[in-house]
């Protein structure tokens, strides 16, 4: 008899011990990704509160939390420059990244999932005119290394570039009249920078050269390509429910103008 409840015992605690597994099988094949984050403020930069637990904040970072949250899944992020960005997901040293989207990385990185439109172009000095394209071959335009604007603009060579390390150095260095007459990028970041360095004074015309959408960019060399799918619908989650305006919306609110051009962004097919 002491033999059998022992069995018994032991028996129950094995279906409590499947039936845990069970409960938590949404983890067990829980997968960390390696992601770069494109270090341009506000899209990821270092905390500025050093007592706070989280090393970074910013637009990515708040899309990765969530992605974590809904997927079970970790990412080991990593602050990196925009031209090692692309290099990385070149080489397969990063599984994803989040950025607006450049049909030129086709050849190395799928596009996934679509999560807002984004805007690109100039915005030019306070007396500086820039209202066609044209107008470019008039000034010089400060643009971050690695950084795709527009097609045609990022290969003309007739167009004056002043090739900056960041936004914040372009839209200084325009703001004085210091080697740039207007600096190019995602108008949105563009415009959040001005009004954060309380420089609306110094800025007049704005030229929209193209429009895309902020997106996954997943490396197809990437370790993990059989979880591409995955991933892109987990982030698909987050635009059906509104949530990727509402995080894009939390820094960038007043700046992108209501996310109103869907319209002349290309299609979100993947590549």
């Amino acid at each position: 008899m002491p033999s059998r409840t022992f069995r018994t015992s032991s028996l129950a605690r094995q279906l409590w011990a499947c039936l845990g597994g069970l409960l938590l099988s949404p983890l067990v094949g829980a997968a960390q990704f390696r992601v770069d984050m494109i270090q341009f403020t506000p899209w990821a930069m270092p905390n500025p509160d050093k007592a706070a637990a989280a090393p970074y904040v910013g637009i990515v970072v708040d899309f990765l939390d969530e992605f974590e949250r809904r997927s079970g899944h970790t990412t080991q992020r990593v602050l990196t420059p925009y031209g090692r960005v692309e290099l990385d997901l070149e080489s397969g040293a990063t599984d994803f990244s989040v950025m607006a989207w450049g049909d030129a990385r086709a050849r190395y990185a799928n596009k996934g999932t679509c999560l807002v439109p984004m805007d690109f172009g100039v915005r030019a000095r306070k007396g500086v005119v820039v209202q066609a394209y044209a107008d470019l071959y008039k000034i010089t335009t400060s643009a971050s290394r690695g950084l795709k604007i527009d097609p045609h603009f990022d290969e003309d060579t007739k167009a004056r570039k002043d090739m900056v390390l960041d936004y914040t150095t372009g839209v200084r260095k325009t703001a004085s009249g210091r080697d740039s007459d207007a600096v190019g990028g995602s108008l949105s970041t563009i415009n959040y920078l001005i009004a954060t360095l309380g420089l609306e004074d110094s800025f007049g015309d704005t030229l929209v050269l193209n429009t895309t959408h902020l997106a996954v960019a997943y490396s197809k060399r990437s370790p993990q390509a059989g979880l591409e799918a995955e991933v892109n619908a987990v982030f698909k989650s987050m635009v059906d429910d509104g949530t990727a305006r509402r995080i894009y919306g939390k820094w960038l609110g007043q700046h992108f103008g209501g996310l109103k051009n869907e319209g002349r962004a290309p299609s979100c097919s993947k590549n």
